[in-house]
């Protein structure tokens, strides 16, 4: 049971890595958030993590992104599981 609660609230969990992989700069122009808000979402875990690419680079996987804002859509139209 607690997985499939954490696979309704962490989707991108059960995905994997696929897609262009996204910069924090593109992760922050396609949601509109900022960098904190961001950050602060990761370490809450209400938002993918990004992958660590090399020592300065870092980039979030396009589908961990997509299933994210999927699951914010479906709680805005009601659609909620959890």
């Amino acid at each position: 049971m607690r997985s499939e609660q954490a696979a309704q609230n962490r989707p991108w969990e059960a995905l994997k890595p696929q897609g262009q992989m996204l910069r924090p700069q593109q992760v922050i122009e396609r949601t509109g958030l900022s960098r904190t808000q961001i950050y602060q979402m990761i370490a809450d875990q209400r938002f993918p993590p990004f992958i660590k690419l090399s020592t300065r680079a870092s980039a979030m996987p396009e589908n961990w992104l997509a299933a994210f804002i999927e699951q914010r859509a479906e709680l805005a139209l009601g659609r909620n599981r959890a």
